[in-house]
């Protein structure tokens, strides 16, 4: 023997003793109560939180063809149930702290039901199927689990299984398989297992508590997620809510055989695993989207980390933070090797919870989407058939379930010779088609980084955006008076006139030039004429600045068509009775986001027909559909007129602006940071005739381009990248607003707006977190610049109260005594008006705390999703004194 080969045996003998001696024992008690684990702890708040979204349910349904004795099959579900004390346990709340019972084995579990008399069997097991996946648990009760067999015909059966997560994950089903398979066929029964699940809980919770076990996980995940960015700000379809709404949808999609082959040849190339070169390609994927070259990605961890746990049912598995480091543009094979050392590090250090991870690096908890990742990659190594019984034949069955937790994962299986990939995505955020485009942007990066490992990621190409077909230049109007030259003194007598403040012009002619003087039937503005239908009767009212290009644009509009152009001053979109007057007087309106609102409110003439046109940049949204659904609306783009848009009343809330089709003779492109055009749905700067502008947009699958914001615009507030100018868009929606500005004042957001103010305890009702203004200052107008743009460098200082370290001070009894039950809670000293609970490190079970300590102070009982609806001292206090008043929940509460 070598002394290197008995070097080996002697480590093998130490950590085979070292396993011996730290072997979970066998300590708890049935029937006693005792300690969830850290991930069960987790779920119980999430359940808590989200009541009644199925998010935690684990389902299974299986296709069954052949002779299925169903009796032999239920007395196989009973023994495994009876076998696995996690199965039979229920959890419940005990001095706000969760705890598992074990109860009784069941005689039988099985129920049934046969639709084989159905005109069409096999959708209404689909719709059976989802109906019993949905339904809710009840945590305290039980069972936690459900079994259904649908009969479609002889020897023709879908089994449904829902387990709550609680108490079983992705893993337990081989084991459930395999005992299912030995008690069905009456084979040699498997051991009795030697632990349960409830004994790996105590251990949990002792062996987190011992310092050097700690200290070691702690220390790793504190350095290795220091400064990563709080969220992956994904391009979505529509703004992120406050609060997650919905359950999510999923998509299908295909890595074809070849494409597999090619990521297997890699793998084995650089000595790492298909995980991770699909990880890679992930990362590559969220980066160009994201447009962030540091993301934080979850990727699942069995959680099974002693051997004497492979055969156990439970909640075991966990969630790794894993970092993607992309900047300094490596190669593929550079970045693959970052993933596989970051991969390595990670599930070394995988015995930390996530829950537990959570509580000590304190991040931001916002309602609206996960703290730490908002994206993951998971990689099965089997199909998800985990049930073979002699003489049957099992596949899987896909009911119409849809359920996500996070804003977008994907989980890969076998699939022949390929894989299928299950794109599970928060459709409170996305289209269906923008993640089908996702999709098949992945399959194409994956193909491309094989082939080409040594290209940098960013010259990985991914498929070209569609665009929309150029639109035809309309004739030119044939009746119109010539346009004025470069060189004419003066305008057509009566086509331009001013009002009596107007700066620019009067009739019969300008006292001074309006600027660029007009030019002659250019298409695009043609084309604007046709789409609104302007002709020689009409007459077009502007407020634009005469230094603005949208002026120059009105005029060269109005002009050629032998129509009317009459000019504002700014003023008189303040004032309700003039702007009424004016307004009557027109058929085209071109006003600014005010003037609109003042209308809305009051004086908008109901028996006076016109066309409204609006700045696509400077309009709310919101603002957009509720003219719209008085007089046609449209939208321009650009500094001259480039785009158009027509409003649709009924649309859906997006993120973005539509800028709708590039008008006659102009060419409208998102293009990337290395000056090629963007991929569908990845951000890039809008460029008009092959200029640059300076905003943020993207092309959508249908071809047209939609406005996010300015580059200039873009500011990082606590760790989140926040665009303002989507805050104000949001601020502009909301009543009283009439317009609204967003700045960056003392690394806190600062609001501006015009109207009747708002008060900011009320924004995160309707904003994430992350994009509420901590001060709302009310303005007679927002500065301009001589084009028009809103004026940051004049905004005042923000109208806010707070001491040297920025807390806003508590004020009044119920403020007082929920800041010192705080102080308490948390050990902290200083608590402010504004401060957020799971901010000065609150967690799941201090808030179920602080859930008895208000009832036992104010008398009124607050649940869990209220308390985190509520994040400030401010905010709950407001909701403590509501409840006090009214003896109950508020009406936005019993309707939410």
């Amino acid at each position: 023997m070598t002394i290197s080969k008995s070097a080996e045996n002697v480590h093998d003998l130490i950590a085979r003793r070292r396993r011996e001696r730290d072997r979970i024992p066998r300590q708890a008690v049935p029937g006693s109560e005792v300690p969830v684990s850290s991930t069960q702890e987790r779920i119980w708040f999430g359940e808590k939180f989200n009541p009644g979204f199925g998010f935690y349910h684990v389902p299974a349904t299986l296709r069954l063809r052949g002779p299925l004795d169903a009796d032999a099959l239920d007395r196989a579900l009973c023994e495994v149930i009876r076998r696995h004390e996690i199965l039979r346990s229920t959890v419940e709340e005990v001095d706000g702290m969760p705890v598992q019972r074990v109860g009784e084995p069941p005689a039988a579990v099985l129920r049934s039901a046969d639709l084989s008399g159905e005109p069409d069997p096999e959708a209404e097991a689909a719709r059976a199927a989802a109906d019993d996946i949905l339904a809710p648990f009840d945590l305290r009760r039980g069972p936690l689990w459900r079994a259904l067999l649908l009969r479609l015909g002889p020897d023709d059966h879908v089994l449904v299984l829902t387990f709550h997560h609680i108490v079983f994950d992705d893993p337990s089903f081989g084991i459930v398989g395999r005992e299912v398979e030995a008690f069905y066929t009456g084979a040699a029964s498997p051991p009795e297992p030697e632990l349960q699940y409830a004994d790996f809980s105590v251990w949990q919770r002792e062996r987190l508590r011992t310092e050097d076990v700690r200290s070691r996980l702690v220390d790793y995940w504190r350095r290795t997620l220091d400064g990563a960015p709080r969220l992956l700000d994904l391009p979505s379809d529509r703004p992120r809510p406050p609060q997650r709404r919905r359950a999510g949808r999923f998509h299908r999609s295909r890595l074809p055989g070849d494409v597999v082959r090619a990521v297997r040849a890699l793998a084995r190339e650089e000595g790492t695993t298909p995980f991770t070169v699909l990880l890679a390609a992930y990362g590559v994927l969220l980066a160009r989207h994201a447009d962030q070259a540091d993301l934080v990605t979850a990727v699942p961890a069995a959680g099974r980390i002693r051997p004497e746990l492979e055969g156990l049912v439970g909640c075991f598995i966990n969630i790794i933070c894993l970092r993607l480091d992309l900047r300094g543009e490596p190669t593929f094979r550079e970045l693959l090797r970052r993933v596989r050392h970051a991969s390595v590090e990670g599930h070394d250090h995988e015995e930390m919870p996530f829950e537990e991870l959570v509580r000590e690096l304190h991040p931001q908890r916002p309602r609206s989407h996960t703290p730490l990742f908002q994206a993951g990659l998971g990689v099965r190594d089997h199909d998800g058939v985990f049930l073979n019984l002699p003489g049957v034949r099992a596949s899987e069955f896909v009911p119409d379930v849809e359920v996500s937790h996070f804003d977008l994962m994907v989980d890969f299986s076998l699939d022949g010779d390929g894989m299928a990939g299950l794109w599970g995505y928060n459709d409170d955020l996305f289209d269906p088609a923008t993640v089908e485009v996702v999709a098949e942007q992945f399959t194409r990066l994956v193909a491309e980084a094989c082939a080409r490992p040594d290209r940098p990621v960013g010259d990985l190409p991914l498929p070209a955006a569609p665009r929309l077909p150029a639109p035809e230049p309309p004739p030119a109007p044939s009746a119109a008076p010539p346009a004025p030259s470069a060189g004419s003194p003066a305008f057509p007598a009566g086509q331009v006139r001013g009002t009596p403040h107007a700066p620019a012009a009067a009739s019969p002619g300008p006292a001074a030039s309006p600027g660029p003087a007009a030019e002659a039937g250019p298409p695009r503005l043609a084309d604007l004429a046709a789409r609104i239908g302007l002709g020689g009767g009409d007459t077009v009212l502007t407020f634009a600045p005469p230094a603005s290009g949208a002026f120059a644009d009105a005029l060269t509009l109005t002009l050629p068509r032998g129509a009317r152009l009459v000019t504002a001053h700014p003023a008189d979109a303040r004032d309700g009775e003039r702007l009424a007057a004016l307004v009557r007087d027109a058929t085209v309106v071109h006003a600014p986001p005010a003037a609109w609102r003042l209308l809305l409110d009051g004086d908008l003439p109901e028996d006076h027909p016109f066309t409204a046109l609006c700045d696509a940049a400077a309009t709310p949204p919101a603002l957009a559909r509720e003219l719209a659904a008085r007089v046609p609306v449209w939208t321009l783009y650009g500094r001259s007129w480039a785009a158009a848009h027509r409003v649709d009343p009924l649309a859906e809330p997006r993120r973005g602006v539509p800028l709708g089709r590039p008008l006659a003779g102009t060419d409208v492109e998102v293009v990337d940071r290395s000056g090629r055009p963007a991929a569908t749905g990845v951000p890039g700067e809008i460029h008009v005739g092959g200029t640059g502008t300076g905003d943020r947009g993207r092309t959508l699958p249908d071809g047209s381009v939609e406005l996010l914001g300015r580059f200039d615009r873009m500011f990082t507030v606590d760790g989140f990248r926040v665009d303002t100018d989507e805050v104000a868009r949001s601020l502009g929606g909301l009543p009283g607003v009439a317009e609204a500005a967003v700045d960056v004042r003392d690394d806190r957001l600062a609001a501006y707006v015009v109207g009747d103010g708002l008060d900011p305890r009320a924004l995160t009702a309707h904003l994430p977190e992350y994009q509420a203004p901590a001060s709302v200052t009310v303005l007679p107008a927002l500065p301009r610049t001589a084009a028009g743009g809103v004026a940051h460098d004049e905004l005042p200082a923000p109208d806010v109260a707070a001491d040297r370290d920025g807390r806003v001070p508590v004020r009044g009894e119920t403020e007082e005594i929920v800041a010192g039950i705080w102080r308490e809670l948390l050990g902290v000293e200083e608590v402010g008006a504004g401060d957020a609970f799971l901010d000065l490190g609150g967690h799941s079970l201090t808030l179920a705390r602080l859930s008895l300590r208000y009832e036992a102070a104010f008398g009124v009982e607050v649940e869990l999703p209220d308390l985190l609806r509520h994040a400030t001292v401010r905010d709950q206090a407001a909701l403590l004194d509501e409840r006090r008043r009214d003896g109950g929940p508020d009406e936005e509460e019993a309707v939410s």
